[in-house]
């Protein structure tokens, strides 16, 4: 078991319906990113757990792309259109997924940032960290970012830090609380 640490703003609580899309647009979808991937050396699509050239369940960045551009891969869907613009507003990555064997194909808006900021650790270091910011450790929260950058420039928080070994994941933190600078709604959350 994980339990990833990320930055969430308000934006994060407002759904948006997933969009289904064709196997064809999958199709022209992965070669875009693939030649986009090729073409800047930056690594596109993102497949946990399996062979990226046959998964139809991957993340991939759209950040990087014009609206334009994705939206004719999809003929302009709206709905399609909408997961994508969201997206990108909210520089995160997106889902797709098959619901079953045979069944849609489909698009979301997901969790993981554009950029893939999020801290991803094993239970047992991530409830340490947790403990040696001063918080609970329970394996699912979240505090005010402001809260976390008063804890870490808190001496006696880098002293547990150091003392727990966990002080090498203060870049990562450094890198997400960085991350949340422009939007005063930010959160520092885990799950």
């Amino acid at each position: 078991m994980s339990i990833v640490f990320r930055i969430a703003t308000d934006l994060d609580d407002r759904i948006v319906p997933p969009a289904e899309i064709t196997a064809r647009q999958l199709a022209a979808f992965r070669a875009r990113l693939a030649a986009e991937g090729d073409r800047t050396g930056e690594t596109l699509l993102h497949c946990r757990g399996g062979d990226e050239e046959l998964s139809d369940n991957f993340e991939a960045r759209v950040c990087p792309f014009a609206l334009a551009t994705l939206a004719r891969l999809f003929d302009y869907a709206t709905d399609v259109i909408t997961v994508l613009e969201e997206a990108q507003f909210r520089a995160r990555r997106v889902k797709v997924w098959h619901t079953s064997p045979n069944g849609p194909i489909r698009m979301r808006v997901a969790e993981t940032s554009d950029r893939a900021l999020e801290l991803d650790l094993p239970a047992t270091p991530a409830m340490a960290l947790l403990e040696s910011l001063g918080l609970r450790a329970d394996s699912v929260g979240e505090i005010p970012i402001e809260t976390l950058r008063q804890r870490l420039a808190n001496p006696a928080v880098q002293r547990r830090l150091n003392d727990a070994e966990l002080a090498h994941y203060l870049p990562s933190l450094t890198t997400l609380i960085e991350s949340a600078r422009l939007d005063d709604s930010s959160r520092f959350e885990w799950a």
